[in-house]
C-alpha cells in the first residue's frame, strides 16, 4: 500500500520580513521622488518610477513563503514556495536515513547539533510548539561531497505516526 501524506505550512512574517517590506517601500518612494526632482515629470522619469515600483513589488511578494512537506513511501520531500509560484526543493531524504528525529524542545537537539553547519528551517515560526528536527545526509551536487544537515519542520500527527513506524529507534518525543 502506498503512503502519501502532504502538508502545507505558511511562514509567518517576522521582524526581518517587516523590515525588508517597509524598507523597500521607503526606498522606492525616495528613489521615485529623487528621479522626479532631478529629471522632471517627463516620460523617462515616469518609466523609471514604474520600474522602481515593480522591483519594490517583487521584493514585497517574495516574502510570502510557504513550505510543503510530502511524505511518499518513506521519502520526505520539503519544498519552499515563494508567492505561490516559484518552487524550490530544499531537501529530499529517505526517513530510514535519518540519524535522529525529535522535538526541538527536547534535550536531544543540543546533543545532536554539534558539528552541523547546514540548517534548513522550514517552519512557520521558530516560536511554534510543534517543531521537530531531523539530521540526515544531504545529497550534494556532483562537485561537492554529501553533508550532514539539520532540518526543522512542523509535521502533522499522521506524518509523525508514519515516520515513527519507519524509524522507531531513531524517533524521540
Amino acid at each position: 500500500m502506498d503512503i502519501f501524506i502532504e502538508k502545507l505550512v505558511k511562514k509567518k512574517r517576522d521582524t526581518l520580513d517587516n523590515v525588508i517590506v517597509f524598507g523597500s517601500i521607503i526606498l522606492a518612494v525616495v528613489l521615485m521622488t529623487l528621479l522626479i526632482l532631478f529629471l522632471g515629470p517627463y516620460a523617462t522619469s515616469v518609466f523609471l518610477c514604474i520600474g522602481i515600483g515593480y522591483v519594490a513589488y517583487l521584493v514585497i511578494v517574495s516574502r510570502r513563503i510557504e513550505f510543503e512537506y510530502a511524505l511518499t513511501n518513506g521519502q520526505l520531500e520539503i519544498d519552499k514556495i515563494v508567492n505561490q509560484k516559484n518552487r524550490k526543493n530544499l531537501i529530499n531524504a529517505n526517513c530510514r536515513d535519518f540519524e535522529i528525529m525529535a522535538k526541538v524542545a527536547s534535550e536531544k537537539l543540543d546533543e545532536a547539533v554539534k558539528g552541523i553547519s547546514d540548517k534548513i528551517m522550514a517552519v512557520s515560526s521558530l516560536d511554534s510548539q510543534d517543531i521537530y528536527f531531523f539530521i540526515t545526509i544531504k545529497k550534494a551536487d556532483e562537485d561537492e561531497k554529501a553533508k550532514r544537515v539539520l532540518v526543522l519542520f512542523e509535521p502533522d500527527d499522521k506524518m509523525l505516526e508514519t515516520i515513527k513506524a519507519m524509524i522507531p529507534r531513531k524517533f524521540f518525543d
